[in-house]
């Protein structure tokens, strides 16, 4: 579905931030994208969707393939066109719109009938968003905004979907609805690419993950794989502190305590 292969971004011409990042997202799959703040997640997504001229960013080696379209020679509408949606970090709702017309606009190139069809089919998922279709979405509470986040990426029936940090800032039972929905996203067949500060959330959603530092790939693995590795249940599942060093830190200094021992 989405082939990433030897990717590096720079900013502002100067700053490197990705470093020959490669992975792979398959059809019908979800696949996490963890790492620290700074990583370079969030830059990935934008390379993938073509929003990085917004940010003064550019791709200087590297492709970007999906379904055989070479995403780093289109513009972003032929992006989202093609079957690829994101839901952005924040949410970036249209606060001063209503419910109704973010999620036209999530379909602006869908015919009038395609639109309502799937107006009306997401209202049935979230009543609460049918409830207040005609109030603006800035009066939403946080998760019923990220569901509409969520739902306007959909209105695009999207093949591939980028969730960038979809449980940030919400309520444990909010993110267990977020998880839920994912989920059934994925039952319907569209694939998932999840960035996603909780770890323990992410890999009890994904089926491989890629763990990233420093705009580079350090490592990857099955789902049940990074569960059962010891640096990633201390750094990033709590188990053991791990917080105050980095991925790669928390490995030298196991290492280093294999050799003395």
């Amino acid at each position: 579905m989405l082939d990433i292969a030897h990717l590096e971004v720079v900013y502002h011409g100067v700053v490197l931030v990705l470093r020959g990042v490669s992975l792979h997202v398959p059809q019908g799959q979800v696949v996490a994208l963890l790492g620290p703040n700074g990583a370079g997640k969030t830059t990935t997504l934008r390379a993938v969707t073509g929003l990085l001229d917004l940010h003064e960013g550019r791709i200087t080696k590297g492709t970007l393939s999906y379904g055989g379209l070479d995403l780093a020679s289109v513009r972003p509408d032929e992006i989202v066109a093609s079957g690829v949606a994101q839901v952005m970090e924040g949410r970036r709702i249209l606060a001063d719109l209503t419910v109704e017309e973010n999620l036209k606009a999530g379909a602006h190139h869908a015919p009038r009938g395609q639109i309502r069809d799937d107006l009306e089919k997401h209202y049935a998922r979230f009543p609460v968003l049918g409830e207040r279709r005609h109030r603006a979405a800035g009066y939403l509470s946080g998760g019923e905004q990220q569901m509409l986040a969520i739902t306007r990426a959909l209105m695009s029936r999207p093949k591939l979907l980028l969730l960038d940090e979809p449980s940030l800032g919400l309520a444990p039972r909010i993110v267990a609805e977020v998880a839920d929905l994912i989920r059934e996203i994925r039952s319907e067949g569209v694939s998932i690419l999840l960035v996603e500060q909780n770890a323990a959330m992410a890999l009890s959603l994904c089926d491989h993950g890629y763990i990233m530092e420093n705009g580079q790939i350090v490592l990857d693995g099955s789902a049940d794989t990074l569960k059962a590795n010891e640096d990633i249940q201390e750094f990033y599942l709590g188990t053991g502190g791990g917080d105050e060093h980095s991925f790669r830190e928390v490995k030298h200094y196991r290492r280093r305590k294999r050799w003395l021992s």
